[in-house]
C-alpha cells in the first residue's frame, strides 16, 4: 500500500513505513529519493534523475547510476511504492509533509475567520523541522531548499499579519525582534515590528526600528526602504490609525533566542498557572541557572490565560550595586503600572496591599515577581483574585511563601548545554569535540555557557579546543567566566554576600572540602560545632542554593561555587580538623567491622557505630572520599594523616572487594610514609592485602623488604604480624618448606606481646599451611584454637579453613553447620573475600549431600565474587570446587570448562595439589 509510506521534507529527510522509521541511507541516495517526492507520481527518466542528483557532480557511469541507487531504496521502502517503468521511475506517494502544509495554508486562506486563519498557519508552520532537505547534495535540491524556505517566510509574515488582526501585538514584538536581528534587509517584518510596537503604544521603539532598517538598507544596498515600509513610518508618525484593540500592559522582557532544554519543567510552569484558582507559583535555583528566562518564557505562554495583562517588576534581591526593592517600593510601581494616581496610594504597607488586591479583582493578570531576596518581599505584592497568577524567582527556596507550585531548577543536561552553547557561538563552531568538554568545565551552569560562548563569538581566532584548554585551570577558570560586567563570580558573590557571619564562615569552610561531598560530622569537624548545628547551617546553605543536598545528610557543592568557596581561604586549622575526623572515623568504623576493641575514644565526635552494618555502610559512602582526603593529605604536607589513613581504610577495602581503591590507598601512604617504621607497616599490609591478587611470590618479596626496613626496636605485635604474613605467603608456595617453623615463630612472638587478635591469626595461618600440606588433622586443631580465642576479625576465615578440613575428613554435615556459621558472619560484615570461600566449600559440602541445586547456585555465587575481586588464588578454588559440583551431578558439558579454567590458573600459580585436582577432574569430564 503506498499509504504506508510518510516522507517529511521541511527539515532532514526522514521516512516512515506505518509507525516504523525506514533509514534512508547515505546522503546522495536520500537526494534521489527526496527528487522523486518533489516530483512524485510523475515519471522520471534516469537522464532526468541524473542531471537532477548528480549535476554537482555528474558520474562517469552516466545513467547507469541510476539503477542499483534504486534497487537499494526499494530494499527500504514498502513494496510497490518505488516503480519502474519503460519510460523510468516514479514515486507514488499519497502525500509528505508538504502537501499536509499546502493543504493547511489553503485551508487558511478560504477562510473569513481570522482566529482559525491564525491557527492553520501556525499549524502549517509547525510541519518545518528546521532548513527544508537538510544537508541533501545537488543543484536542484538546492534552489528547491531556497524556494521552500522563502514559502515558510511568506507563510509565516501571513500569520504575523493574522496575529496583528487579532490585537496581539505585544506578544508578536520579541518574535518579530528576532526576525529583524536575523534579516535586517527583510522590509515586511521590520514593518509588522513597527505596527505591533505601535499599537502596544511603543511609537518611540516603532519610530527606532524605521531609522536603523532604513540605515541598514542604504548602507548596504544603497536604496530607501520601499513604499509599504515608509506608508507604516508616515501612519505612526501622523499617529492617524486608532488601537484595533485595548493596549493589554506587557512588561515583560526580551526572554532571547538562545533557551534551549527546560522543556518539561517550562510545560510543568505553565501547566501550573493555568489552573483555575488564586496561583502562586515559586521557581529557585542557584544564581546563573536560568530562572528569569524560564519565568518569562513560561509567561509568554500564558498570553490567553491572563488577557488583561503580564506585570513583571525585579525586586533586585541580587543585583550588583542595587539594593533590594522593598514591598513598600515594589507596590507603588505595580499600583502606578494599574494607572493608580499617585495621590490615591497610602503610604501605608498594609494599606497600599490592600488597594493592590483591589485594583487586581476582576481582572485576569500574570504578575511575574524576579530575583525575590526573601519570602517577606513577596508575600504583600501576591493577589487576592483567583483570576491572577503570580510568578516568584529567587536563589532561596522561599519556605515562607505559601506556594501553590515550586519548581527548583537545576543545571542543564549535557545535550542541552552544548545546544545552548551552539545557539550562542552557531553550529559550525559547536561541531569541534571539545564542546563537551568545554560545557562540563562550565558546570551546565547557562550563565557560565553563555560568557564562554560570547569569549568565542568576539574571537573569531579562538577555537572550543583554546578555550577548553584555558579553562581547565581551576584557579583560573572562574576569572575566565567572569567579565567586568558580570559573569559567575560576580554572581556567586552577591549571594554569599546575602548570608548571615555563621553561615559564610560555613560556606568558606566548605571550600576545604577534600571529597566530592560532605555529611553532618565531617561539616562538624571543619567547623569545630556539634554535629546540630552543623546540619542546621548545612540546611541553610541549601535553603540558599548554594550547596546541594543529595540526600539526608549528605551535601555537595556544584563545582563551581566549590572553586568559588576555595578563593575565600577557609581558616588554617580547619582543615586539621578535617583530617583528624576522616582519620579517626574511619579507625572507629574499622574497628565496627572487624570487631576489634577501640583503644581509647576518639578526639573528635564521629558517628555512632553500632554494629558492623554501620562501619560497612560508612565505608561504602565514604570511601571515595576518604580517598580523596589520602591524596590531599599527601600532596598537602600532611604525611602522618596520609600514611595512617591508607592504612587505616586498606582493609575495610579488602573486606569490600573495592581492589583498585586498595592499591591506590596504599601506594599513596608508602609514598607519604615518612621513616622506615611507617614504611614497614604500610609495606605489610601491601603484601598482606595484595598477596589474593598479585600472588604468594609478589606477597613475599613486599613483606621480606618490609622485615628489611623494620627498626631493630619495633613492637613486638608489629613483628608477630610481619612474621604471621610471611609465613603465610611461604605456605602457598611451598607447603612443604620454612612455613611452619616461621609461624610458630610468629605464634611465640604474638603470645610474647600478648596480643590475642595476633595470637588468634597466627592459629589461623597455620591452619591454612597445614591444609595446604594435608594434614587436616593438625589444620582443624589450629582453627579450632584460634576459634576459641574469640576473635571476632577472624572467625569468619576461621569457620571456612574449619569447614575445609571437616569436608576433607568426611565430616560433612558438622560442615555444613560451621560453613552456615561463617556464610552468616560474612554477610553481617560485608565480607566479600571471606564469602568467596564460603560459598565455594558450601557448594561442595551441598553435592556431598546431594543438593545439586543449592550446590550449583553457591558454586557459581563463589565463582562471582572471586571474578570480581581479581583474585586468581580465589578463582582457582571457585572454578574447581563448581566443576567438582557439575561433575558429581553428572553435567560433564557444564563442568568441562570450569576444569579448564582452574587448570589453567593452577598452572600459571597455585600449589601441585590443585594443579592435580583441575587435571584430573577434565580428564573425567572429558570422558
Amino acid at each position: 500500500m503506498t499509504d504506508d509510506l510518510r516522507l517529511d521534507l521541511l527539515g532532514p529527510l526522514r521516512g516512515w513505513a506505518g509507525e516504523r522509521e525506514v533509514e534512508l541511507g547515505p546522503l546522495r541516495q536520500q537526494a534521489l529519493l527526496a527528487v522523486l517526492a518533489l516530483r512524485a507520481n510523475r515519471v522520471l527518466s534516469a537522464d532526468e534523475l541524473v542531471d537532477l542528483v548528480w549535476n554537482d557532480a555528474p558520474p562517469g557511469s552516466g545513467a547507469r547510476i541510476v539503477a542499483p541507487y534504486v534497487y537499494r531504496l526499494r530494499q527500504l521502502l514498502p513494496k510497490d511504492v518505488l516503480v519502474r517503468s519503460r519510460d523510468g521511475y516514479s514515486l507514488r506517494l499519497v502525500g509528505t509533509d508538504l502537501t499536509r502544509f499546502e493543504a493547511l495554508v489553503g485551508e487558511a486562506h478560504a477562510t473569513d475567520d481570522v482566529d482559525v486563519r491564525a491557527d492553520r498557519l501556525a499549524e502549517a508552520l509547525a510541519l518545518f523541522r528546521g532548513e527544508p532537505l537538510s544537508g541533501l547534495p545537488g543543484h536542484y535540491l538546492g534552489v528547491e531548499r531556497h524556494r521552500l524556505s522563502e514559502r515558510r517566510l511568506k507563510v509565516l509574515a501571513e500569520r504575523i499579519d493574522a496575529d496583528l488582526e487579532r490585537g496581539r501585538y505585544a506578544d508578536l514584538v520579541p518574535e518579530l525582534v528576532a526576525l529583524v536581528e536575523a534579516d535586517r534587509l527583510r522590509e515586511q517584518f521590520a514593518g509588522q515590528l513597527m505596527l505591533a510596537y505601535w499599537r502596544s503604544g511603543r511609537s518611540s521603539d516603532a519610530l527606532a526600528t524605521y531609522t536603523q532598517t532604513r540605515q541598514t538598507l542604504i548602507d548596504q544596498l544603497g536604496v530607501e526602504p520601499g513604499p509599504a515600509l515608509r506608508a507604516i513610518h508616515e501612519r505612526v508618525l501622523r499617529n492617524d490609525e486608532p488601537l484595533a484593540r485595548q493596549a493589554v500592559r506587557d512588561e515583560l522582557p526580551y526572554d532571547g533566542a538562545a533557551f534551549v532544554g527546560r522543556d518539561d519543567v517550562l510545560d510543568q510552569v505553565v501547566a501550573a498557572l493555568r489552573t483555575p484558582a488564586p496561583v502562586v507559583v515559586a521557581i529557585d535555583g542557584m544564581a546563573g541557572v536560568g530562572k528569569t528566562a524560564l519565568a518569562v518564557r513560561a509567561a509568554r505562554q500564558l498570553a490567553d490565560m491572563y488577557p488583561d495583562g503580564r506585570l513583571f517588576i525585579d525586586l533586585h534581591g541580587y543585583t550588583p550595586g542595587h539594593e533590594p526593592v522593598s514591598a513598600l517600593h515594589a507596590l507603588d510601581r505595580l499600583l502606578r503600572t494599574l494607572s493608580v494616581p499617585a495621590d490615591r496610594i497610602p503610604a501605608d504597607l498594609e494599606e497600599r496591599a490592600a488597594l493592590w488586591r483591589s485594583e487586581l479583582s476582576g481582572r485576569r493578570m500574570l504578575v511575574v515577581l524576579d530575583n525575590a531576596p526573601d519570602s517577606a518581599a513577596v508575600l504583600p505584592l501576591l493577589a487576592g483574585s483567583p483570576r491572577c497568577g503570580v510568578l516568584v524567582t529567587s536563589r532561596r527556596q522561599l519556605s515562607g511563601l505559601d506556594a501553590t507550585a515550586r519548581f527548583a531548577v537545576d543545571v542543564l543536561r549535557a545535550e542541552d548545554a552544548q545546544e545552548l552553547l551552539a545557539e550562542i557561538v552557531g553550529p559550525d563552531r559547536a561541531k569541534d569535540p571539545a564542546a563537551a568538554q568545554v560545557v562540563s568545565q562550565c558546570g551546565y551552569l547557562p550563565l557560565a555557557i553563555r560568557v564562554a560562548g560570547s569569549r568565542l563569538r568576539h574571537r573569531p581566532s579562538w577555537t572550543i579546543e583554546h578555550l577548553s584548554k584555558r579553562l581547565d585551570a581551576e584557579d583560573r577558570r572562574l576569572a575566565e567566566l567572569s567579565t567586568d560586567s558580570g559573569g559567575v563570580s560576580p554572581a556567586f558573590a552577591l549571594s554569599y554576600e546575602h548570608l548571615p557571619p555563621d553561615q559564610q564562615r560555613l560556606f568558606r569552610l566548605l571550600g576545604a572540602m577534600t571529597g566530592q561531598d560532605i555529611e553532618v560530622y565531617a561539616a562538624a569537624a571543619l567547623a569545630d560545632v556539634d554535629a546540630f548545628e552543623a546540619e542546621d547551617l548545612l540546611e541553610r546553605l541549601v535553603d540558599a542554593n548554594l550547596l546541594l543536598q543529595l540526600r539526608p545528610g549528605r551535601f555537595q557543592f556544584h563545582d563551581l561555587l566549590r572553586q568559588y568557596a576555595r578563593t575565600l581561604h577557609p581558616e588554617p586549622d580547619a582543615v586539621r580538623r578535617l583530617l583528624d575526623y576522616y582519620l579517626h572515623a574511619t579507625t572507629a568504623a574499622s574497628t565496627a567491622i572487624f570487631g576489634s576493641q577501640q583503644q581509647s575514644p576518639p578526639p573528635v565526635r564521629v558517628p555512632e557505630f553500632a554494629s558492623a552494618a554501620d562501619g560497612l555502610e560508612w565505608v561504602d559512602t565514604e570511601g571515595a572520599n576518604v580517598l580523596a582526603t589520602i591524596a590531599y593529605a599527601a600532596a598537602s604536607g600532611a604525611a602522618d594523616h596520609a600514611w595512617q589513613l591508607g592504612l587505616a581504610i586498606a582493609p575495610c577495602f579488602f573486606q569490600r572487594g573495592r581492589v583498585y581503591e586498595l592499591d591506590e590507598a596504599l601506594d599513596l601512604a608508602l609514598r607519604a610514609a615518612p621513616d622506615a617504621s611507617a614504611q614497614a607497616r604500610v609495606l605489610l599490609s601491601i603484601g598482606s592485602l595484595g598477596r589474593y591478587r598479585r600472588g604468594a611470590e609478589a606477597s613475599l618479596r613486599t613483606l621480606q623488604e618490609a622485615r628489611d626496613k623494620l627498626p631493630a626496636d619495633a613492637d613486638l605485635t608489629l613483628r608477630a604480624r610481619l612474621l604471621a604474613s610471611i609465613g603465610y605467603s611461604q605456605a602457598k608456595l611451598d607447603p612443604d618448606g620454612d612455613a611452619i617453623a616461621v609461624l610458630d615463630e610468629a605464634l611465640a612472638v604474638a603470645r610474647q606481646a600478648d596480643d590475642v587478635g595476633i595470637v588468634s591469626r597466627v592459629l589461623a595461618y597455620l591452619g591454612v599451611a597445614y591444609g595446604d600440606r594435608r594434614e587436616f588433622e593438625e589444620a582443624l586443631a589450629a582453627y579450632q584454637e584460634s576459634l576459641a580465642l574469640g576473635e571476632p576479625a577472624v572467625q569468619a576465615e576461621v569457620l571456612n579453613g574449619i569447614g575445609e578440613c571437616l569436608l576433607a575428613l568426611g565430616r560433612v554435615d558438622e560442615a555444613v553447620e560451621a560453613l552456615t556459621t561463617a556464610r552468616g558472619l560474612g554477610v553481617e560484615r560485608g565480607a566479600d573475600y571471606s564469602l568467596i570461600y564460603t560459598y565455594a566449600f558450601l557448594g561442595t559440602a551441598y553435592a556431598r549431600q546431594e543438593r545439586w541445586d543449592e550446590a550449583v547456585e553457591v558454586g557459581r555465587r563463589s565463582l562471582e565474587l572471586a571474578l570480581e575481586s581479581e583474585s586468581r588464588q580465589s578463582q582457582q578454588n571457585a572454578y574447581l570446587r563448581l566443576a567438582e559440583s557439575l561433575l558429581d551431578k553428572g553435567d560433564l558439558a557444564q563442568a568441562r570448562p570450569h576444569f579448564a579454567r582452574a587448570l589453567e590458573l593452577a598452572l600459571s600459580e597455585g600449589p601441585e595439589s590443585m594443579v592435580q585436582r583441575a587435571a584430573d577432574g577434565l580428564e573425567r569430564s572429558s570422558a
